[in-house]
């Protein structure tokens, strides 16, 4: 690596890696064209200028700057449902933001998720908190049992 070359760059264009909490597998996400960047900024004034060119016989060239903020949020909204969709893991559905927001939820979301996966495969799902040793348990038709 020569002393010209940034680190940070070969980074930020290959990803980011991370281990999934769910199921703790290495993912590496790609995010899309980047908020900021050239290509992000060619697309809004492109959609600004197709617009524009649309209701010009309403609005003239104030409708250019009428539309450069709305379509810019446009854009950002799509960036920021991209990379939460990218983030997602396919293996075992984990959302970290959804985690972050309502962790009960996203709890119940990857729990489905696996018991689903058990059972494709034939098995019983383990649960949380099995039946101590010795304990009563009640079978569906109401009677007891000792395990």
């Amino acid at each position: 690596m020569r002393a010209s070359e940034s680190l940070w760059k070969k980074i930020e264009q290959s990803g980011f890696k991370f281990y999934c909490v769910g199921c703790n597998r290495e993912r590496r996400v790609h995010p899309p064209a980047k908020i900021g960047s050239a290509l992000f900024y060619a697309q809004i004034l492109i959609t600004t200028a197709l617009f524009t060119a649309m209701t010009y016989p309403w609005f003239g060239f104030k409708g250019f700057a009428l539309f450069v903020i709305p379509v810019g949020m446009v854009f950002e909204a799509i960036y920021r449902m991209k990379m939460r969709a990218a983030i997602v893991c396919p293996d075992c559905d984990f959302d970290p933001i959804l985690y972050l927001v309502d962790k009960k939820k996203a709890t119940r979301q990857v729990e489905q998720v696996w018991r689903k996966k058990f059972e494709q495969r034939g098995l019983v799902y383990p649960e949380k908190n099995p039946p101590k040793a010795g304990s009563p348990v009640i079978g569906l038709d109401g009677s007891r049992s000792k395990t």
